[in-house]
């Protein structure tokens, strides 16, 4: 199967949805990242990328070490919520208290970016950080507010969460997380292929998908 099949997924998610991505700690996610971003550029879309602690540039490394290319990647746009490496062209910063994120303010330094009048693709890596760092009230309030940017048009937002990491820690967040987003797929790796799987879908179309891509003809 081929990369083109994940881009057919892709181009079925609608303006404000909410997608979580559920990947195991050894299935290399940040391939999934570079996916999103060939398809931003294959489709003439804008790219955010919500940078927390440090996220990115743990992807950007990964991605070097496996062979891929840098250029490109590193110039996308970033908000960046805590850590100290920067990397990526950063619009905004948000700082973190007590591993907590100001959505408040998050939200201030999104809408001062953001394109008017078009819907861009917007990764959030390392949002799992936040779960596994903070008290079960918080991570209530973490779920809670990102609710609310559900349908929020202007934008197609992918969590990239490492399920396992988080469900050792607090069991309820995983639930509620599938509960809240609109989409949730499951990225896996075996061998030197991947898998993803579309477990809960908005459009019917994409509903139970499963496809399977293998690493070398992803870098072509």
């Amino acid at each position: 199967m081929s990369a083109g099949e994940l881009e057919g997924i892709i181009s079925k998610l609608k303006p404000g949805e909410t997608v979580m991505i559920e990947y195991e700690s050894n299935s290399s996610p940040e391939v999934l990242l570079f996916l999103l971003y060939r398809y931003s550029k294959k489709n003439n879309m804008r790219i955010l990328v919500d940078d927390i602690a440090d996220t990115f540039w743990e992807y950007l490394t990964r991605l070097e070490i496996m062979g891929f290319q840098r250029e490109g990647l590193d110039s996308m746009d970033v908000i960046k919520a805590g850590g100290t490496k920067t990397v990526g062209n950063v619009v905004g910063k948000v700082e973190l208290d007590r591993y907590m994120l100001d959505f408040k303010y998050y939200g201030k330094k999104y809408d001062e970016w953001r394109p008017k009048d078009e819907v861009l693709i917007n990764p959030v890596l390392g949002i799992y950080k936040l779960f596994i760092m903070a008290d079960p009230v918080e991570s209530m309030r973490l779920v809670k507010n990102i609710s609310t940017f559900v349908g929020n048009k202007s934008r197609i937002a992918f969590y990239f969460i490492n399920y396992r990491a988080v469900e050792d820690k607090h069991p309820f967040v995983i639930p509620l997380m599938e509960e809240i987003c609109t989409t949730v797929l499951k990225w896996n790796k075996r061998n030197c292929s991947f898998e993803l799987k579309v477990i809960k879908a908005s459009s019917a179309e994409i509903e139970g998908e499963y496809i399977t891509l293998k690493l070398d003809e992803i870098q072509k």
